[in-house]
């Protein structure tokens, strides 16, 4: 079995225009899809991909209902669609108690986008409330091509945010931090928190052992970041770098399946 945690998909009618409008900002990284559920589908039949988490992103509060609404639509054995709730919502109570209600375990952050930084004492309260849920969190983590220099999500404050929110189980998406890898290894390696894969494949595969080494290979989820990136390329990466087929077998579904069980996803 294998399980992508982290691809993008939007609702039909808006697909494309959002595809073009992240990949103006997006540099020479263009998608490899049109950002439709169909053709999510056809790629993870390509892939041998059996689910795949549907990374949605409030960037602002009014955009909570129509999120969950569509994401519920899309719900299958397929697509685990995860929710998202702007940290500066006025009801982020209330809007994690409706996702409760509505079959939801996990939620899809991105402070770049959220416009937040994710060691700010204002954001605590939000972040508390998802620890007292019992929901976890797929959350990017770094840098980000559409934002240069900006450290919202820097691995050194990720690692002040978990300290702080111990029971909140984050998957750091990239690797625990796109382009800040040394700083991954030095600040965040080896915290209580998962990252996922997506993203990796022109790291130093040297420095990834050593982050995977310090880290643990039973806190490592495969992601793609489908469109992004090719989710079959993606697989035979995670492949051709972990030797063990059992590191591979964990990687590719283990870890995350036994991180569903523990929020009761079966």
């Amino acid at each position: 079995m294998i399980v992508d945690v982290h691809a993008h998909i939007f609702p039909d009618k808006i697909a494309a225009r959002a595809i073009e409008s992240l990949a103006a900002n997006s540099g020479d990284y263009k998608p490899f899809g049109d950002g439709t559920l169909d053709n999510l589908l056809a790629n993870m039949k390509e892939a041998g991909i059996d689910l795949a988490f549907a990374a949605n992103i409030a960037t602002s509060p009014k955009q909570f209902k129509s999120i969950v609404d569509w994401s519920i639509s899309i719900r299958s054995d397929k697509i685990f669609p995860l929710g998202s709730v702007h940290p500066e919502s006025n009801d982020y109570e209330g809007e994690i108690s409706c996702l409760l209600d509505n079959g939801f375990t996990g939620i899809k952050l991105h402070p770049l986008y959220q416009e937040f930084y994710v060691d700010d004492k204002k954001v605590l309260p939000f972040f508390k409330a998802l620890e007292q849920s019992g929901m976890f969190v797929l959350m990017h983590a770094g840098n980000d091509i559409a934002f240069p220099g900006d450290d919202h999500a820097s691995p050194a404050r990720m690692a002040r945010l978990i300290e702080r929110v111990p029971s909140l189980d984050i998957i750091a998406a990239h690797m625990g931090g796109w382009e800040v890898w040394n700083a991954v290894l030095s600040d965040l390696a080896g915290a209580p928190c998962w990252f996922d894969t997506s993203f990796i494949t022109h790291i130093n595969r040297d420095l990834i052992c050593r982050i995977v080494e310090k880290h643990g290979i039973d806190k490592i989820v495969f992601g793609s970041d489908f469109p992004w990136q090719r989710q079959n390329s993606q697989v035979d990466c995670i492949r051709a770098m972990f030797e063990k087929s059992e590191d591979c077998d964990k990687i590719l579904s283990g870890n995350i399946l036994d991180l569903l069980n523990k929020h009761g996803v079966s």
